[in-house]
């Protein structure tokens, strides 16, 4: 069995994950107290201690960052919301403090992507490209069952795209900015609205559209609208047809998939958008739990 534990930019989730993919002995912790109670590694080798004692039997340690890891997977050279794990050296502090355990970093997209490919019931296709909106905006791409990495490991971030608004594909859509927009249009809206006198999340407006709520059906169409844009760059660029769209974002699918689709369609010429397909991504939230059993699979494959 292995310890994964996942850093995102809101909580920090660890489990046990076996070979076949079972998932136990989940704990979940917010980021920020780890940032703000002590050097952030220092809190990751306190949590491996405390899971080491009550499983002595793990015999690895694999970690997935929402940042920019170094090629030989060693370290953390960028990322926005941790600063003080940037050019540390994780890995080489976790193997000497705990010698007798395999420690492992690597992109936490990356970790779902390929979870996505080996725990994925849709076995037949073989290329695709999955878009993960978290906290950030994640884009990884699988070609003929392989991950796309590119020299230095750190290939296909889509999320530093320029849009029409002059943004960047992440400064539109991470949950910062969900959040800041749906407050923005709320104050001028001047009808009736499920999201007033609540607490703006994207799980809230989600519910609020399935309750056929104008505003947050807009919002949510705002969505669709860069991430449509950007998604026909990429599409022309690298000519795969086969969209999965995993995160926050599942929970507003329905209202978010229209308007990208009639973006993309606007950008693509008929070759590509007629075998175009944009489905939800299959794990879920065990995605970043499955993706450490997908890591074990693709080093012995």
């Amino acid at each position: 069995m292995i310890l994964w534990i996942d850093v995102g930019g809101t909580s920090v989730k660890c489990g046990i994950v076996s070979n076949e993919g079972e998932i136990s002995n989940i704990r979940v912790f917010y980021t920020a107290n780890w940032v703000e109670s002590a050097w952030f590694t220092e809190s990751l080798i306190d949590e491996i201690w405390k899971y080491l004692k009550d499983f002595p039997e793990i015999s690895g340690v694999w970690i997935g960052f929402p940042g920019l890891l170094s090629a030989d997977r060693k370290s953390v050279i960028s990322m926005k919301n941790i600063p003080s794990v940037v050019d540390s050296p994780i890995v080489e502090l976790l193997s000497k403090t705990y010698p007798d355990l395999k420690c492992k970093i690597e992109n936490d997209g990356k970790c779902a992507a390929l979870g996505e490919h080996y725990f994925w019931p849709n076995k037949w296709i073989d290329n695709y490209l999955m878009v993960t909106l978290g906290t950030w905006v994640w884009w990884w791409m699988i070609l003929n069952k392989k991950l796309f990495i590119w020299s230095q490991w750190n290939a296909t971030e889509i999320g530093q795209i320029m849009t029409s608004n002059w943004k960047i594909l992440e400064n539109n859509l991470w949950i910062r900015h969900l959040i800041s927009f749906a407050t923005e249009q709320l104050s001028n809206y001047p009808w009736e609205s499920l999201l007033k006198n609540q607490e703006i999340t994207p799980k809230i407006i989600s519910e609020s559209a399935k309750q056929w709520d104008e505003l947050s059906k807009e919002i949510f169409k705002n969505v669709g609208f860069f991430l449509g844009e950007v998604m026909s760059w990429v599409v022309y660029t690298v000519d795969i047809s086969n969209i999965l769209i995993g995160g926050w974002i599942s929970w507003a699918f329905d209202f978010i998939v229209p308007e990208m689709r009639r973006k993309m369609e606007e950008h693509l010429p008929h070759t590509y958008t007629k075998n175009l397909t944009i489905s939800r991504a299959w794990l879920g939230n065990d995605a970043w739990l499955l993706g450490a059993a997908s890591l074990i699979m693709a080093d012995r494959a």
